[in-house]
């Protein structure tokens, strides 16, 4: 069961650095989840900071057993796990909870949870997948774009209580993977897709020059599929840039 075994610290600089070292030393087993109360260099995507001192958040990671997925499978466990995140936020809110590709979730225009997974390969296989998840609890006032369950609601849930119905709903998705029932984890995940089959303003990285596309989809290993002047164009894991798009800017500090 996924979240049946908790590991509690009080501060680390990471805890997907932290379960990889558990990993390397044959001590972590699939479903566990690693809990900080502090977490002082916590990575996001593309390298960014994702640090929890100063405000109340909830900063895991999960290790997931992935040896029975094919490479090219791996985006359904990627898929999985946002709709979990997703799900687990939509218990606390109303408001319209989406999934901004590959793995982010945002309420309207800002965030309010990030996902970064890291594989463990052996022996040519993925062996397990190390999944961290940061999920803004309190307001976080350093960090730009910014929501969190605590401005949703009016009310600040405790972490055990995010945690509870993370795992439950990590346990019922990832049940779909193990099923291979990747027709369903992409069906429902493109219809959580943020701005989908809406006209934004989209950057290649390569590219920085503004232009307009539709988010129509994902293909069948997650690459992200825009419209753009008729024609349908495939894009990988970083290659966009969707911040013209985002909400209020809250000054770093």
């Amino acid at each position: 069961m996924i979240g049946q075994q908790i590991i509690q610290i009080h501060e680390v600089d990471s805890t997907n650095n932290y379960a990889a070292k558990l990993l390397s030393e044959g001590k972590l087993t699939h479903g566990t989840v690693i809990l900080a109360e502090h977490q002082t260099a916590g990575r996001g995507q593309r390298g960014r900071n994702w640090q929890s001192i100063g405000a109340k958040q909830f900063t895991g990671t999960y290790f997931l057993k992935t040896d029975f997925l094919s490479v090219d499978h791996l985006c359904y466990l990627n898929m999985s796990i946002a709709l979990a995140v997703r799900e687990m936020i939509q218990s606390f809110t109303r408001k319209e909870v989406a999934i901004k590709w590959p793995n982010d979730i945002f309420i309207g225009s800002l965030k309010i949870a990030g996902i970064l997974i890291e594989t463990n390969w052996k022996n040519g296989r993925v062996e397990g997948a190390i999944v961290g998840i940061g999920v803004n609890i309190s307001p976080v006032q350093s960090v730009g774009y910014a929501t969190s369950l605590e401005e949703l609601s009016g009310k600040s849930p405790e972490v055990f209580t995010v945690l509870d119905a993370l795992s439950r709903s990590l346990n019922g998705f990832y049940h779909y993977v193990q099923q291979a029932d990747f027709d369903y984890l992409k069906r429902t995940y493109e219809s959580f897709l943020w701005k989908k089959d809406e006209e934004i303003v989209l950057e290649e990285r390569q590219n920085p020059v503004p232009f307009t596309g539709i988010i129509r989809g994902v293909d069948q290993i997650g690459n992200l599929l825009v419209e753009r002047d008729g024609i349908i164009t495939v894009y990988h894991n970083q290659e966009l840039n969707f911040e013209s798009n985002y909400g209020r800017i809250i000054p770093n500090t």
